[in-house]
């Protein structure tokens, strides 16, 4: 994809956060580095999203694939055969970075959270929940 002068710096930093964000091992694309960064300072919503979803993970490979990035796309391919495999009745919307469904959501309540907002949790609830978009 040919990108414009103007925006060649931006779209390269992006590229190189993207990169950033992918397990060089295993092809798993987290969603975000970090976990339990509050929606709203002093608010409870504080998630873990150091985790690759299914759908985010899709619409980073597009960006990818559109800059000739294939290598990833190749290796993400393989990380989520790996991660999907057996029953369909399992399929989950994340995984970890290496491809393991196990994500019990924990609540570190020994740590005071970013600009003390509580709580700080690992892990992500949010794994076996349905989700269609």
């Amino acid at each position: 994809m040919r990108v414009e002068d103007e925006y060649a710096e931006p779209v390269a930093r992006s590229l190189l956060v993207l990169r950033a964000l992918t397990h060089r091992r295993s092809g798993g694309i987290v969603a975000a580095p970090t976990t339990s960064l509050p929606e709203d300072l002093g608010g409870v919503r504080n998630w873990d999203y150091r985790f690759c979803w299914l759908r985010d993970a899709a619409l980073s490979l597009e960006a990818l694939l559109a800059h000739g990035h294939v290598d990833a796309a190749v290796s993400w391919r393989e990380w989520l055969l790996r991660a999907i495999a057996g029953d369909p009745a399992r399929l989950q919307i994340m995984y970890t970075i290496t491809g393991d469904r196990n994500l019990p959501e924990r609540e570190l309540v020994h740590l005071p959270g970013y600009e003390s907002s509580l709580p700080v949790r690992i892990g992500n609830g949010a794994s076996t929940q349905y989700q269609a978009d």
